[in-house]
């Protein structure tokens, strides 16, 4: 990949913490893994070492077990992806319980850390997601020459985290050295801890996206779409109802908490599909929809299908999180459903050529090669002056 000015000299090892599984859906950290990898940093994606407190069902109890059971010995597994791309899946309990946490720090994060050494040798650097008690303790250990720590979530907001995740999210933004946030209303919020964050926001495929494409809208809407992850922290089901209540097709793509809303007429839920497959579907979509709740959690969210959604060229219905507030000109706004069926049913009246092209071009602005060409300008500037490892 291409990032212009200077090149970093040497490519140091990177480790992301991520807050997910690798298996799971396509988000910021596999992107930047993946980024990293293709532009030759040796880099391990550290699978989420847990940030919620797991339901006590027997689901989820046996995918515990299962999980325990199938650890590798090293914690790797097979990515298929690129050679310098490692997925460490690691043994963990989750950081939300004071017993738990004693476990992970005298025998679980002392083996996560040799494994981790054993793959990337000294001083790598982490790129940290989760910020909890689990996550701080591998920062330690490692001894990184550089900390990062991305901020995407408002946390403490997140149902079911450790009650002091707030201060341990506040003990990582003081000892990470750099902090980037991918949503204004965060980097707000911790101003007064890090007044230095830098804010970027998730990006797109461009030209994958653009296979949506086909032309501008001329009749009434009646098929929308949504894809990403459907549950009760962010998405609006009442909303989605009501919408389909009015006579629309709204159809799902990705994960859904509740199956039942699947029998709701007019609503038609497709399943995961590849991420790279998602235009295949988009293709029949009059209109995009990103109908998400407004609550004090979903506030800190900057939906990382935003620029995807405007680089097919369909017009997009959205609810106005504060951090979409500033895409009036691009987006349709709406904080109810009678509001979202008002608009979609004059889309076809609002929408010109003009408006379509504008989304595009706004897509092509915010690219992921333009996200990660940042990254390692904000990479290349710390590391700029060899500091020793911390």
């Amino acid at each position: 990949m291409k990032t212009g000015g200077r090149s970093i000299p040497e490519k140091p090892p990177v480790i992301l913490l991520a807050n997910i599984r690798w298996d799971a859906f396509w988000e910021w950290s596999k992107i930047l893994a993946t980024l990293f990898a293709d532009a030759g940093y040796p880099t391990v994606y550290v699978e989420t070492t847990g940030i919620r407190k797991p339901p006590l069902e027997m689901v989820v109890i046996r995918r515990i077990l299962r999980r325990l059971l199938n650890v590798r010995s090293d914690g790797k597994k097979p990515a298929n992806l690129s050679p310098n791309l490692t997925i460490y899946s690691p043994l963990a309990a989750p950081p939300t319980h004071e017993t738990f946490r004693r476990i992970n720090h005298r025998l679980f994060v002392p083996r996560i850390v040799r494994d981790l050494r054993s793959l990337v040798g000294p001083a790598p650097v982490v790129i940290a997601f989760p910020p909890t008690r689990t996550t701080l303790d591998l920062v330690s250990g490692l001894e990184p020459r550089l900390t990062w720590y991305h901020c995407i979530f408002n946390y403490e907001e997140f149902p079911g985290t450790p009650a002091d995740i707030r201060e341990t999210e506040r003990q990582l933004l003081e000892a990470a050295d750099t902090v980037t946030v991918d949503s204004g209303f965060l980097k707000e919020k911790h101003r007064g801890v890090r007044s230095d964050m830098i804010h970027i926001e998730s990006g797109v495929h461009f030209e994958l996206f653009r296979r949506a494409d086909t032309g501008a809208l001329q009749s009434p809407a009646k098929t929308l779409y949504y894809f990403g992850t459907a549950d009760e922290t962010r998405f609006d089901f009442d909303l989605v109802r009501e919408v389909a209540e009015a006579g629309y097709t709204v159809r799902m793509l990705g994960t859904l908490s509740d199956p039942s809303f699947a029998r709701i007429p007019g609503v038609e839920y497709l399943g995961q599909v590849p991420h790279e497959a998602l235009p295949e579907h988009l293709r029949e979509a009059d209109a995009l929809i990103i109908p998400y709740k407004i609550t004090s959690f979903s506030k800190g969210t900057f939906p990382a299908k935003t620029y995807e959604c405007l680089a097919t060229g369909k017009p997009v219905v959205a609810t106005p999180l504060p951090d979409l507030k500033r895409f009036g000109e691009h987006l349709y706004l709406g904080d109810r459903a009678e509001e979202f069926v008002r608009i979609l049913r004059r889309l076809h009246e609002s929408e010109s050529p003009e408006r379509m092209r504008a989304r595009v071009e706004l897509a092509g602005e915010n690219s992921w090669e333009a996200r990660f060409a940042r990254f390692e300008e904000i990479l290349r500037e710390n590391l700029a002056g060899d500091r020793p490892p911390r």
